[in-house]
């Protein structure tokens, strides 16, 4: 039995030596990459409400009222169909693609080696690598696919576009 020295503490081997930082970097991305989300989801809503405006069909709104995303992605799929322009189907994918993404990280746990500090989400159905380089990857995709359902709403905003055009 070796004799523990005066400069060891007691059960220094179950004392965390991962850096602390690294899951505060995590969180700032994570909060980033959520942030930028919900700019997706409340303008989603917004081209929605727009285009059923437009259709003189607000009463449909109601029932949409609550809806999770994944079912706000149906109807805007609806009126991509209508309007392939503004929402091109490539569109919808990202959306749908980002919206599985953002489900995994809001619903996952951050597990980590508390000595190594290396880490993953885990889910119910399976525990995921996430280094903060890939959330911020994920966050730029986000905001990209903001700007574009952002274009698509000035579509649907200025209703007399289309009007213009086939004059």
């Amino acid at each position: 039995d070796m004799e523990q020295s005066d400069q060891t503490p007691p059960g220094w081997h179950d004392i965390p030596t991962a850096d602390p930082r690294i899951q505060k970097d995590y969180e700032a991305a994570l909060g980033a990459f959520l942030v930028a989300f919900t700019r997706i989801e409340n303008t989603a809503s917004d081209i929605i409400f727009l285009a059923l405006e437009q259709a003189g069909r607000k009463d449909i709104l109601n029932r949409l009222r609550g809806d999770s995303f994944r079912r706000k992605l149906v109807a805007l799929e609806l009126i991509s169909l209508a309007h392939p322009r503004p929402l091109p189907k490539s569109a919808i994918d990202e959306l749908r693609d980002l919206a599985a993404r953002r489900n995994e990280l809001a619903h996952g746990h951050f597990h980590q080696n508390p000595f190594d500090g290396s880490y993953e989400i885990r889910t119910d159905r399976k525990a995921l690598p996430m280094p903060v380089t890939q959330l911020k990857q994920l966050t730029e995709r986000a905001e990209s696919a903001w700007d574009t359902l952002r274009h698509a709403e000035t579509y649907f905003v200025f209703d007399d576009l289309d009007e213009e055009e086939s004059s």
